[in-house]
């Protein structure tokens, strides 16, 4: 009996072990190929890849914790347990609590962002308040990609949520 030895990888978002003749879910970026455990975990690459190529270590990479209270639409609870049952599956979702008008969801901002929740919980047929609570989420999404961007980027300097360094 002949011992085949599986070649694997390690998926560079959430550091799963990847069987790389198994997988296809694989991307080439600056030439280097990367290979993912699920359509998830590619899609935060293409969003950042910056943040997964850097030359951080592993263990000093942090999680970067968010809770967002969603406001539900009216007559969206019919479809809310399964929609809870789904996010709670996220890569990157610690904790879903359904309330009769709101979803309270804790995650890690390196591995999901608030745009897959939302995406996840439309495919349930959930949808959330427009108006000015749709412009909290939109204030949150943007807080989010420039929190990203400068976990990314860590030593290029002043943005706008992190000002410049005063020198003497």
């Amino acid at each position: 009996m002949q011992n085949l030895k599986m070649t694997t990888g390690r998926d560079p978002v959430c550091g799963k072990q990847v069987e790389l003749a198994q997988n296809s879910r694989s991307l080439v970026y600056h030439g280097v190929t990367y290979h993912f455990c699920s359509a998830h975990c590619q899609e935060r690459f293409v969003d950042i890849p910056a943040l997964y190529t850097g030359p951080q270590r592993l263990v000093d990479i942090r999680p970067i914790r968010k809770r967002r209270k969603l406001r539900l639409a009216d007559g969206n609870q019919t479809n809310l347990p399964r929609a809870c049952q789904q996010l709670q599956e996220m890569i990157g979702v610690s904790s879903v609590t359904c309330e009769n008008d709101r979803l309270i969801v804790e995650y890690d901002l390196r591995l999901t962002v608030l745009t897959q929740i939302e995406a996840v919980a439309a495919t349930e047929d959930v949808h959330f308040k427009e108006g000015v609570h749709a412009l909290r989420r939109w204030l949150w999404k943007s807080a989010e990609s420039n929190e990203l961007e400068n976990a990314a980027h860590p030593a290029t300097g002043a943005c706008c949520n992190r000002p410049p360094v005063r020198l003497r």
